[in-house]
């Protein structure tokens, strides 16, 4: 009696993670610049923490990105290995 197959759905794995990636950069620099506003209208430090935030949220998106790729870049090492 043969047992089923489970069908292969790393590919789409890879894919779904990789598809994160534009959501990142766009949604994470977004947040910091708008915290980093509300935080300038409550201390008055206008274009200072807007822009601390803004940069804030490229590093924070660039280093999710970075373990993203790694995770992806491992899991396909772990498919090829027999």
């Amino acid at each position: 009696m043969t047992s089923p197959r489970k069908p292969d759905d790393s590919g789409l794995r890879s894919a779904s993670m990789l598809l994160v990636i534009p959501t990142l950069l766009l949604v994470a620099p977004l947040v910091g610049f708008f915290l980093g506003r509300f935080a300038d209208g409550k201390f008055g430090t206008t274009p200072w923490l807007s822009f601390f935030g803004l940069v804030l949220g490229f590093v924070s998106a660039g280093r999710e990105i970075y373990f993203i790729i790694r995770r992806v870049q491992a899991e396909e090492e772990g498919d090829k290995r027999p």
